[in-house]
């Protein structure tokens, strides 16, 4: 039987993210993520910034910005699980998708700091610090602690594959492809 490549081994990304997306902890950070859209869009549709003083008043403008970042970073995770689910190939925007994730952790650090320095600054409607506050903490566990399971997800399909391509080729060692715990995959004995 002919050796698979590596290539045919490793998923591309669109495969990875339509697996993912269609996955229960996929679809309930998709579902997450449209419900922080949400709020955060009917938040900033319904709250107008008003202040006591030019100084909150600018705190306050900030804190709309940071949300409307937020509505973008959190339209474009639509339109990424959307693709997914529709089994779109994106693997030719991996670059612009790269870009714009580096962007949404510049995007993280900003409303910290526009959260932080608003906690000082009285006056502003108190739903639009809420709902910004809401969209870093989703964000937050999105990225700590979610991407990380899919990721991991993904690893394992492909020691997996590796595995069975061992198994396929007649060799008796195809499972010590699989690492143990701790360890990474040795491309040397695959």
């Amino acid at each position: 039987m002919k050796a698979r490549t590596e290539c045919e081994v490793s998923r591309t990304m669109s495969e990875a993210m339509s697996s993912n997306v269609r996955t229960p902890l996929g679809c309930l950070t998709a579902l997450g993520e449209l419900n922080v859209l949400g709020v955060l869009i009917y938040v900033v549709v319904t709250e107008q910034p008003h202040a006591d003083s030019d100084a909150t008043l600018s705190q306050c403008w900030q804190v709309v910005w940071a949300m409307r970042a937020y509505i973008g970073y959190f339209l474009f995770a639509l339109v990424l699980n959307t693709c997914g689910l529709v089994k779109a190939h994106v693997s030719k925007f991996a670059v612009v998708i790269a870009v714009l994730g580096l962007l949404a952790i510049a995007l993280l650090i900003w409303a910290v700091c526009v959260l932080a320095s608003g906690l000082a600054a009285a006056g502003c409607a108190p739903r639009a610090y809420e709902a910004l506050s809401g969209a870093v903490c989703f964000h937050v566990v999105e990225m700590c602690c979610l991407a990380p399971l899919e990721v991991g997800s993904e690893h394992v399909h492909q020691a997996t594959a590796r595995a069975r391509e061992s198994s396929e080729e007649g060799s008796r060692d195809g499972y010590l492809a699989l690492p143990a715990d701790g360890e990474s995959i040795d491309e040397s004995e695959v």
